[in-house]
C-alpha cells in the first residue's frame, strides 16, 4: 500500500534579522508585535486546500480555507501512477502571482509539479487556481520522507514547508509462466520488477479455486520458484507479488495470472516390441537386405496421449535412437527407416519408453532380436547322372542346416528345386532327368545357392555338366 501524507507549517526568514516568528503567520494576522516588522504570510498570497485525490477526512483545516496537514491514503498501484489533484493552490492575492514548488529527500517520487504548468512555478491569475499533481517512481519503493515547499516566487522567505511522507509499493513483475514438471511438480519463473531500490523479492501465491496461499516459505531473490506441494491432477492459477525491503514492508499489485494443472503420473509401459519389416525365419531377423532401413512396430498403454513422446533405442555394439509422438489412448506406432548397419551382428536390444509432456517416464518395454549379416560361403555341387532311368541328383555341402536352391538355367525349360542342408551341412536333392545326345553332347546348367535362417543368401556356385546319353 501506498501512503502519502503531508504535514504543512509556514517557514518564514527574517531578512538579515535572525527574527523568529510565532504561529501567528498561520492566522490572518499580517504582523508580528513586538518587533516592528511587518511580515506577508504566504497565506494572503495562495490558499492550500485539500484536492480530489484527498480522502475525506485526511485534512486539518486552519483559517481562511488553509490547511496544515494532508493525509493522503493512495492505496496499492503500480509505480508510475500519477495523482493530479494532491492540492489545489488558488492565488487570493488579488494580482497576478507565481507559485514555486519544490521536493526534496523523496526519490519515491519521481516528479512533483503544478498540473496547470507541467512544472516547479505556475503562474496564477487573480483568483485562479491549480493542482499539485504527483508522480510515483518506476524503481524506488519503502517509505520516502521528505519536503515539500511551497513559495511566492521572487521571494526568498514567503514559503510554505509541507512534510511530505510516500509509502510506495515495488512495481508489479510481469506475467509468470509455468512448466509442468515430473512427479507433480510445476516451474513457474517471471519479468523481473522495475523497482530496483529498497527491492526485497517475491512472493507467490497459487489458488485451486480458492482463496489464493503463499506458497513459498521465505522472500524469493530469484525469478523462479518450484512448486513440489501439488496434488496430482489439480488444475491450479498462481500470481506474484513483489515486496519491498526495510519497514514497511509494502507489497505491489498482483502480477497477471498462470494455469497449470499438476501431472505425477506416468504413461502405461510399451509393449509388443517387434520387426515390421524383418528377414529371414518369421521376419523376426535383421540381415545384410534389410540392415539398413529397419521399421520397428511399437504399442502403446491406454492412457497414452498425443503428447507423449516415445523414444525408441537399439544398441549392440553401438545404439540407434529414434522418437515418435504418442497416440490418442492404445495404440501402435511404427518407426521407420532406422539404419542399424553400424550395430553388430548378435542379441540386439531394442527399448522403448513414453515420456508425457511433465516429464514423467514409463516404464522401459524391451524386446531382442538377431541380428545377422553375414552370407553363407558359396556351396559344393557334384551332379549325378542316372541315365536317364530315374531323376539326376545333385549333392555337395553348404552351410548347416542352410536353405539350399538349384536352379537350373540350360537347357531350356529352367527348372528350380529346394532342399535343407543337414546338420553337418550336406545336401542332395533329385532334379528331372536330361536327355543328351552325343555329338554335340547337351550342356547342363545348375546354380546352388544357400540361404541361412536371418535370410542371408550366398553366392552361387555354377555346375556345369555335358549330358551325352
Amino acid at each position: 500500500m501506498r501512503k502519502l501524507v503531508v504535514l504543512g507549517c509556514l517557514c518564514l526568514a527574517a531578512l538579515g534579522l535572525g527574527a523568529g516568528f510565532s504561529a501567528a503567520a498561520f492566522t490572518s494576522s499580517t504582523s508580528v508585535a513586538g518587533n516592528g516588522i511587518t511580515a506577508d504570510a504566504l497565506r494572503n498570497y495562495f490558499s492550500v486546500t485539500p484536492g480530489s485525490d484527498v480522502q475525506p477526512g485526511t485534512s486539518n483545516a486552519v483559517a481562511g480555507g488553509n490547511v496544515d496537514s494532508l493525509s493522503i491514503d493512495l492505496g496499492t498501484v503500480p509505480s508510475a501512477r500519477t495523482f493530479s489533484n494532491v492540492f489545489r493552490i488558488t492565488n487570493v492575492s488579488g494580482v497576478t502571482q507565481t507559485a514555486t514548488l519544490t521536493l526534496s529527500s523523496v526519490p519515491q517520487v519521481s516528479s512533483a509539479v503544478f498540473a496547470s504548468g507541467g512544472g516547479g512555478s505556475v503562474t496564477l491569475a487573480a483568483g485562479a487556481s491549480t493542482t499539485l499533481s504527483v508522480t510515483t517512481s518506476t524503481t524506488v519503493a519503502g517509505r520516502g520522507v521528505g519536503t515539500l515547499r511551497l513559495g511566492l516566487s521572487g521571494s526568498s522567505w514567503l514559503y510554505r514547508d509541507y512534510s511530505f511522507r510516500l509509502d510506495e509499493a515495488p512495481e508489479a513483475p510481469g506475467a509468470p509462466t509455468a512448466v509442468q514438471k515430473p512427479a507433480g511438480r510445476i516451474d513457474l519463473s517471471w519479468p523481473a520488477s522495475s523497482t530496483t531500490t529498497n527491492f526485497g523479492g517475491y512472493d507467490v501465491y497459487r489458488s485451486n479455486g480458492g482463496a489464493y496461499t503463499k506458497i513459498n516459505g521465505t522472500l524469493l531473490t530469484t525469478l523462479t520458484y518450484s512448486d513440489t506441494s501439488t496434488t496430482d491432477g489439480t488444475a491450479y492459477t498462481y500470481k506474484v507479488k513483489a515486496v519491498s525491503s526495510g519497514t514497511p514492508v509494502l507489497t505491489s499489485v498482483d502480477s497477471p495470472t498462470v494455469n497449470a494443472t499438476a501431472d505425477a503420473t506416468a504413461p502405461g509401459q510399451p509393449s509388443g516390441i517387434v520387426l515390421a519389416n524383418g528377414g529371414g525365419a518369421g521376419n523376426a531377423y535383421i540381415n545384410s537386405a534389410n540392415a539398413g532401413s529397419i521399421s520397428i512396430s511399437v504399442n502403446l498403454a491406454a492412457n497414452s496421449l498425443t503428447t507423449d513422446t516415445v523414444q525408441l533405442t537399439v544398441s549392440h555394439g553401438g545404439t540407434v535412437t529414434a522418437s515418435h509422438a504418442g497416440t490418442a489412448g492404445a495404440g501402435t506406432i511404427t518407426f521407420t527407416g532406422l539404419n542399424l548397419s553400424g550395430l553388430g551382428d548378435g542379441s540386439v536390444t531394442i527399448s522403448a519408453i513414453s515420456t508425457d509432456l511433465a516429464g514423467n517416464v514409463s516404464t522401459a518395454g524391451t524386446a531382442s532380436v538377431t541380428k545377422d549379416t553375414v552370407a553363407p560361403g558359396v556351396p559344393t555341387a557334384n551332379y549325378t547322372d542316372n541315365n536317364n532311368a530315374n531323376a539326376d541328383q545333385v549333392s555337395g555341402t553348404a552351410e548347416a542346416n542352410a536353405s539350399i536352391t538349384v536352379t537350373k538355367t540350360a537347357p531350356t525349360p529352367t527348372a528350380s528345386y529346394s532342399t535343407t542342408a543337414s546338420g553337418a551341412g550336406a545336401y542332395s536333392v533329385l532334379v528331372a532327368a536330361v536327355a543328351g545326345k552325343p555329338n554335340p553332347p547337351t550342356a547342363v546348367t545348375y546354380t546352388i545357392t544357400a540361404t541361412d535362417a536371418a535370410g542371408n543368401t550366398s553366392g552361387a556356385a555354377t555346375l556345369n555338366y555335358n549330358d551325352t546319353k
